[in-house]
């Protein structure tokens, strides 16, 4: 019994050596943290993005005079505050310990030239100063990525969904909007808005009315800030298409100026063709994003006030107060 215990004593005492063994040995694993980024460029210098997908999509996003447009799109404005931010998070990635080397591994995580999820160019002119592959997810919001050029491949914290191989992914989602302090007024047909103390008014109300101020809101928000998922074309053709539109919207604005909304429905349904007085470009937009101005009427904006009610029993009560007298007496 001693001589088993002796010999526990001594299991127990290696295995705690070599954990101490492991634990000094692996300290610099432990507080390795990634400082070396895993693209040197300067994003200032940056003028033209390339993106695509292996046998999938792709798209090109230039500057242009200090603004960055879609190209494909007939140099319709890109978001530029998200395309800038893009080019901080790449500029932010940093290596951390290799995942592989290998060329067969740059096939199997699909980061190598023939197959990826995404490769990303960042060029100066016609000169590319940064590349780098995306490919398979090891877990939620990592994916491997491997620079150009170089055979390491790292986890880095990235999403292969935030980096759109598409012109819609890209493009400005408010050029036609017109901000609510700037607006005095809206009109669509006979029913008209008013701005007025910070809020929409619908005008015209009368002493047994009270609107509801929720889908005033609603539709206000979709005239100032009209919704697109596309752009169709840009000139003068183009816009011909919305002539005489299904849907008018007049804004007026503070300064007197006003700006026009053209709704057309498109021949197979399903979306209608817009056109903004502010800007040459046609526009696509699907049917339920402008379900506020297609329901656009008084009667969805107004009900009778509830003091109505109230009024006629107070009314009732006033007339059994005389019949208590009368009995009374």
């Amino acid at each position: 019994m001693q001589r088993l215990s002796l010999i526990l004593a001594g299991v127990l005492g290696a295995q705690l050596v070599l954990a101490l063994a492991l634990s000094l040995s692996g300290s610099d694993h432990a507080s390795f943290k990634a400082k070396e980024p895993l693209l040197a460029f300067d994003a200032n210098a940056v003028d033209r993005i390339d993106i695509d997908e292996s046998g999938a999509g792709s798209v090109t996003l230039i500057r242009r005079e200090g603004a960055w447009v879609v190209p494909s799109m007939a140099d319709f404005p890109a978001d530029g505050l998200r395309v800038t931010a893009f080019l901080s998070r790449l500029a932010d990635l940093k290596k951390g310990w290799a995942a592989a080397t290998s060329a067969e591994a740059s096939r199997r995580f699909k980061v190598a030239e023939e197959s990826h999820e995404r490769r990303i160019l960042l060029r100066k002119g016609e000169k590319t100063i940064a590349e780098l592959l995306l490919g398979t997810s090891p877990s939620f919001r990592q994916v491997h990525a491997r620079a150009g050029g170089e055979p390491n491949i790292y986890s880095a914290q990235f999403a292969n969904y935030d980096v759109g191989t598409r012109g819609e992914d890209w493009m400005s989602r408010d050029v036609l909007g017109v901000p609510d302090d700037k607006i005095a007024g809206i009109s669509i047909g006979d029913l008209r808005l008013d701005r007025k103390d910070g809020r929409y008014v619908v005008a015209g109300l009368t002493d047994g009315e009270t609107q509801k101020d929720s889908e005033v809101w609603r539709l206000a928000g979709a005239v100032a800030h009209p919704a697109y998922n596309a752009v169709q074309g840009k000139g003068a053709d183009e816009l011909a298409k919305v002539n005489n539109p299904d849907v008018e919207v007049s804004i007026k604005n503070t300064d007197g100026s006003t700006v026009l909304l053209k709704y057309k429905k498109e021949a197979a349904g399903g979306a209608y063709l817009l056109a903004g007085s502010a800007s040459d470009y046609l526009f696509r937009v699907a049917e339920p994003a402008i379900q506020p101005l297609l329901k656009a009427k008084r009667e969805t904006l107004v009900e009778a006030s509830k003091h109505e009610s109230g009024g006629a029993q107070a009314t009732g009560k006033h007339e059994d107060t005389p019949e208590a007298g009368s009995s009374g007496g």
